[in-house]
């Protein structure tokens, strides 16, 4: 996903669309019930998933992949992401990739980085403050205060977010959804699960 933007509104478009892309990321892993799995079968969450397939530099599926029935759903969502011995293949969870310091410690940096930005994990959070689905909801919350300071003609303030953004995404996003996804393609590529992973962390790589 591009980090370096233009000047002016063609720069907020492409802020805001980025907000909307790490919104639709983080909706897509939203645990399976019986609301996400109409969710997934809406028209626009499959041309979502197309247009972010078609801007990555690797080929990646243009149809949304997705299991058959909902049954499926949940017990591939379990068995990847949430259930095994002694951990499940690919928990969605930084601080069991990220082995340059302990736990806690991994923990706590990303709650630094949310208070930094005005944000605090809500008391009702059921995932810890390094899961996946809170690093992206933090990036899109970054992008659209991005793209409101410049639209408020706040360069300085806007930079500084932007540099946030990116010391975020080498800290705690890029370390580990690379290896996360290189686990899931060599137990089983052609599953949705390693698609999605695999998809996302291309969308988090650096641009060249």
């Amino acid at each position: 996903m591009p980090t370096e933007l233009s000047t002016g509104t063609s720069a907020i478009a492409e802020l805001r669309e980025q907000a909307a892309q790490w919104r639709f990321l983080h909706d897509l892993f939203r645990f399976p019930d019986a609301r996400q799995w109409a969710w997934l079968n809406e028209p626009w969450v499959a041309e979502a998933w197309r247009r972010l397939a078609s801007t990555a530099a690797k080929p990646h599926p243009l149809d949304l992949p997705r299991p058959g029935e909902p049954s499926e759903y949940e017990q591939a969502f379990i068995a990847a992401f949430e259930v095994g011995l002694p951990d499940p293949p690919c928990p969605l969870i930084e601080s069991h990739w990220n082995r340059t310091g302990p736990a806690p410690e991994v923990l706590h940096e990303n709650l630094l980085f949310f208070r930094r930005f005005g944000l605090e994990l809500r008391s009702s959070a059921n995932e810890p403050a390094d899961h996946l689905r809170h690093q992206l909801e933090f990036l899109c919350y970054l992008c659209g205060l991005e793209a409101d300071l410049r639209g408020a003609d706040d360069a300085d303030r806007a930079a500084q977010i932007a540099l946030g953004r990116e010391e975020f995404l080498d800290r705690h996003v890029r370390c580990w959804l690379p290896p996360a996804a290189a686990v899931l393609r060599r137990m089983a590529p052609d599953e949705w699960p390693a698609q999605w992973m695999s998809l996302l962390a291309e969308l988090v790589a650096p641009s060249a």
